[in-house]
């Protein structure tokens, strides 16, 4: 069983990153829908915790995902239509493009306030402003909501495609990215 990539499938390394990733963006985008349909302020500051807590505990196994996706080798594609391989890269393009983006405004949206991204009272990560910047607060939470629109879009089209190279295409692209293929 190989932690790494290889030209026929992802490693270990590639397939847990990929998961963990995944369920902890589903896990922001929900906690960030608490957030914003909490009834109350004490209810609202609590789901903002999670919300902050848990996208800062996301940034490193998400910024590890890129880094390790850049270091390994691609495995081939099993997609024989081009215009659908493209289709395929767009999506993925646009679903890091998206998460890249949450990264960088998400905490700008609370240090503009001049305050720190507390993680669960674990630790505290201060805020580079020593006041409340109100033009960048507003544009960094304007950005936040809006890239967060494109989350259900693009895993829809990100599921469509699975379950095309599942059920239509009978191909092992999702196979693969659900446990290591051993060596022959």
């Amino acid at each position: 069983m190989s932690l790494t990539n290889t030209r026929a499938g992802y490693g270990w390394a590639a397939i847990l990153l990929h998961w963990i990733s995944a369920a902890g963006v589903v896990a922001l985008y929900l906690t960030g829908e608490a957030m914003e349909e909490a009834a109350g302020r004490p209810a609202r500051l609590a789901a903002m915790g999670q919300h902050v807590g848990l996208g800062v505990l996301l940034i490193t196994f998400l910024a590890a995902r890129i880094l390790w996706s850049a270091s390994q080798v691609r495995p081939a594609p099993l997609e024989a239509n081009r215009l659908m391989r493209r289709l395929a890269d767009l999506v993925q393009f646009l679903f890091l493009a998206m998460i890249a983006v949450q990264i960088v405004s998400g905490p700008l949206v609370v240090w503009s306030n001049a305050r720190p991204l507390d993680v669960f009272g674990w630790f505290a990560i201060a805020s580079p402003f020593p006041v409340a910047v109100e033009w960048l607060h507003e544009g960094a939470e304007s950005v936040h909501k809006l890239t967060a629109n494109l989350f259900w879009p693009l895993l829809g089209l990100h599921v469509l495609g699975a379950v095309k190279h599942l059920v239509i295409d009978r191909d092992a692209t999702l196979r693969r990215m659900l446990w290591v293929k051993r060596a022959a």
